[in-house]
């Protein structure tokens, strides 16, 4: 898992990408995001990620500031699509 938090979620959304388009939908088939993060002060990378990876499309997100299982994770997401 790489240190940054925005080299992780990259990362996550790579993962969420592959996984959409192996199922022939895209980001703009994304209908509720979940986001975990670990500490607050990532809440405005978050949001910055979140923009650069959906453009214009929006969806119902909710974000949840927790300890998260794993001490080198950042965040975590969830994400629901629908075609």
């Amino acid at each position: 898992m790489p240190e940054s938090f925005d080299e992780q979620a990259e990362l996550i959304w790579s993962h969420i990408c592959s996984i959409l388009a192996s199922a022939g939908m895209g980001v703009n088939n994304l209908v509720s995001l979940r986001t975990y993060l670990a500490d607050p002060k990532y809440d405005e990378a978050n949001a910055r990620m979140r923009l650069k990876q959906l453009g214009s499309h929006r969806v119902s997100s909710t974000v949840v500031c927790c300890r998260l299982l794993e001490p080198k994770w950042k965040l975590e997401v969830e994400a629901v699509a629908a075609a």
